[in-house]
């Protein structure tokens, strides 16, 4: 039997792509200049109402290339219960209800790909797995601390 999942996702672009992220794992996005990007312990970090959130760029987890010296980018911030992390985009484009479409193998390993979809104008989106990001990036992080004290010693 062939069922489908319908989400309603948060459009967003990276360079010339499209990716949809669950509306349910976003909790809010903002519009930030360069400069309000900070460096704490080698990662890029964003204020929000005095509480600091970890960024991830897409473009770099995604090996897009784009532009990172424009005047504004914008940070999704999503996460669950326990966990948080800004997503840095190129553009926000909308919401949409999208159907997701399973992987085929060869995609099945890229990090953060819940699976893809059509989108009404006819072009396709990779859905992200917000889960599997905030995992990734907990774990890029730990291993860049083990790396840092490495170093010290």
């Amino acid at each position: 039997p062939l069922t489908l999942a319908i989400i309603q996702g948060l459009l967003v672009r990276v360079g010339k792509e499209t990716y949809s992220i669950p509306i349910t794992s976003v909790i809010e996005s903002h519009r930030i200049k360069p400069s309000d990007i900070k460096m704490i312990d080698n990662y890029e970090v964003f204020n929000v109402r005095n509480d600091v959130v970890s960024l991830l760029r897409l473009n770099r987890l995604f090996r897009i290339q784009t532009d990172e010296r424009g005047e504004y980018c914008f940070v999704v911030i999503v996460g669950t219960a326990d966990k948080r992390m800004g997503l840095m985009v190129d553009s926000l484009v909308g919401e949409e209800d999208v159907v997701i479409k399973p992987l085929h193998d060869q995609f099945t390993n890229s990090p953060g790909i819940a699976g893809a979809s059509i989108l009404g104008d006819g072009s396709v989106c990779l859905i992200i797995d917000v889960s599997q990001l905030l995992e990734l990036g907990q774990k890029k992080e730990l291993e860049e601390r083990q790396r840092l004290e490495m170093a010290i010693r």
